[in-house]
């Protein structure tokens, strides 16, 4: 299951990474007030408990001395909650708890669920979530027409020097504030390039979406590890 908690790792580290190929940020204090705001716009789209975002994507993962894999799936969102579906997984976080649903080897693993600190399985929400100023440095390096879209490219990495990752690029649609690619660069030289097909908004939350049913996996082993 390592492989598959890679990409969800990646799925949501799209706002905790930065960097500008032209300058070196040391500081909060050093990041321009458009990305900024950018980032807060992201947040109030994605952080909305009464909204359920539907979101197709692909995933192309790059690793050292390795071909490259891609990755194809769905995620649907509202608030903490998600369903996240690839061909071999099934990730279904019900707000406080996370069922980790492997299909090919017809194994379940249940965990504690808490935004930034779910071993390895974060979404987009968890991180536009964690996203604080003061710990992050950004800068918006593009507001422009790319292809048939406006779009704003917004470059961020973390203050904490010990963190895994060196920097993350982000891009949004300016008309809808929504995200359409999300580019991280690892320090260990892997590199993951997530790209959104498609987007669709719903302000009627379908509760079941975020409940598991064990009667859907007969036959397969659940290991419990909640503590709480």
């Amino acid at each position: 299951m390592k492989s598959t908690f890679i990409l969800f790792f990646l799925v949501g580290l799209l706002n905790i990474t930065a960097y500008s190929q032209n300058k070196t940020y040391n500081s909060s204090k050093d990041s321009d007030a458009k990305s900024q705001a950018i980032l807060k716009k992201l947040q109030a789209f994605y952080n909305n408990n009464a909204r359920q975002i539907t979101s197709s994507f692909q995933l192309k993962i790059d690793l050292p001395d390795q071909n490259t894999r891609i990755e194809k799936g769905t995620i649907i969102q509202s608030g903490t909650k998600f369903n996240l579906k690839v061909k071999e997984m099934t990730i279904i976080n019900n707000g406080k708890a996370l069922w980790m649903i492997n299909k090919t080897n017809k194994e379940i693993q249940i965990n504690d669920y808490s935004p930034g600190n779910t071993g390895g399985t974060f979404n987009p929400t968890d991180v536009i979530r964690m996203y604080n100023p003061s710990k992050f440095v950004s800068v918006c390096t593009f507001d422009g027409k790319q292809g048939n879209s406006m779009v704003q490219i917004v470059e961020i990495k973390p203050l904490d020097k010990n963190a895994d990752y060196a920097k993350a690029r982000i891009t949004v649609n300016k008309s809808n504030t929504r995200l359409t690619k999300i580019e991280l660069f690892n320090k260990d030289g892997s590199k993951y390039y997530l790209t959104i097909s498609g987007t669709t908004i719903s302000n009627k939350p379908v509760p079941s979406n975020f409940v598991f049913n064990a009667a859907n996996y007969p036959k397969y082993h659940i290991e419990d590890l909640r503590v709480n």
